[in-house]
């Protein structure tokens, strides 16, 4: 049953749910829970990246002033990405994921373990919204998270893996589907680190006008805490805090990159203070003579010159059981330590 009276779109990967039966039980189940309501409901299936945003506005275009909708993001992240950038700047618009991807890394904002409740429908289409800070990155806008090196050129190794056997490994279950998936990253993981081109490059990087150029094998800049499925290398970011989190992991050998990249990945920064940064910061820009790999909520990009700076309370998105965002914990590890870059001991 909905209790409100907005108007609801549904973007649909057709990647994510990977069966021509799935989408139709999917699109049934639907209808199903607009029984009555058939006029507030639309349904559109996304057939290439970025196809959604025009899909979106011209919806967006034909309601009357004042009139709400929400754009629900069905699938992963590329698909979450594709709507973000349909949503902003709409008046009344609302954004939501509902999870049917590989990671669904800006769920897990919320906590872990929700998937299945943020795959409820009804509590999806009656559930409240939280203002939600977005990133600007280049003529992009972002929700999760931006990185650039070893692990950005790690999903661009991956995605030329994935263009050649998803097809073979669509036709497994689910969770096998997904172990291979993860197995095809971490091979991809490897090649990468192997590149000391790409472990070792040069960065003008610039944070709220404080210089931390350098060399840097991985470069992370946050919205939300988590990504890649399991890791979590920012874990006190949160999306309505009014702040980008980043770390800056120093050029290194490879036996030290590949013994320390764990703590990295899984947000142990603080142990080695030598090696890996934390800030918070409104604005920064990086730069780089090489090609600079650059990874986008999951979708990569090559550039060599890039801008990013936080957009608070950007947009409304949708939230189920009242669920709130949330920080993540680190033990032993006292929060108000992390740098941000207007302290004076920036640097040190």
């Amino acid at each position: 049953m909905i209790y409100n009276n907005k108007k609801h779109m549904f973007i649909i990967n057709p990647v994510s749910l990977n069966r021509e039966s799935n989408i139709n039980n999917f699109i049934n189940m639907l209808i199903s829970h607009f029984k009555g309501n058939e006029s507030n409901l639309s349904i559109y299936i996304s057939k290439y990246p970025r196809d959604a945003i025009s899909a979106i506005q011209k919806r967006a275009a034909t309601l009357p002033p004042g009139q709400g909708l929400r754009v629900y993001a069905v699938g992963g992240d590329g698909i979450l990405f594709d709507c973000l950038n349909g949503v902003v700047g709409l008046n009344d618009v609302e954004l939501g994921a509902i999870p049917y991807g590989n990671s669904n890394d800006f769920i897990r904002s919320f906590g872990e373990g929700l998937l299945e409740r943020f795959r409820d429908i009804e509590k999806q289409i009656n559930g409240d919204s939280l203002l939600t800070d977005v990133i600007y990155c280049g003529n992009n806008y972002v929700l999760n998270c931006c990185s650039v090196g070893m692990e950005s050129y790690a999903i661009l190794k991956f995605l030329d893996i994935k263009s050649q056997y998803s097809n073979v490994i669509e036709k497994f279950p689910r969770p096998i589907a997904r172990f291979l998936y993860n197995l095809g990253f971490f091979l991809s993981g490897i090649l990468s680190i192997k590149n000391k081109t790409i472990i070792n490059q040069y960065y003008q990087i610039t944070i709220d006008n404080h210089d931390l150029s350098g060399q840097y094998g991985m470069i992370n800049i946050a919205n939300g805490s988590c990504y890649g499925g399991d890791k979590c290398s920012t874990p006190f970011a949160a999306p309505n805090d009014g702040y980008l989190d980043i770390v800056l992991f120093k050029s290194t050998d490879i036996f030290e990159f590949i013994s320390k990249g764990l703590d990295y990945l899984y947000g142990k920064f603080f142990k080695y203070p030598e090696l890996i940064s934390y800030y918070r910061f409104k604005e920064a820009t990086v730069r780089s003579e090489l090609p600079l790999v650059l990874q986008l909520d999951g979708e990569v990009f090559i550039d060599t010159n890039i801008s990013v700076k936080i957009i608070p309370q950007a947009i409304k998105f949708i939230t189920v059981n009242g669920y709130q965002f949330k920080k993540r914990i680190v033990a032993h590890y006292d929060e108000n330590r992390i740098k941000t870059v207007n302290q004076e001991f920036i640097g040190k």
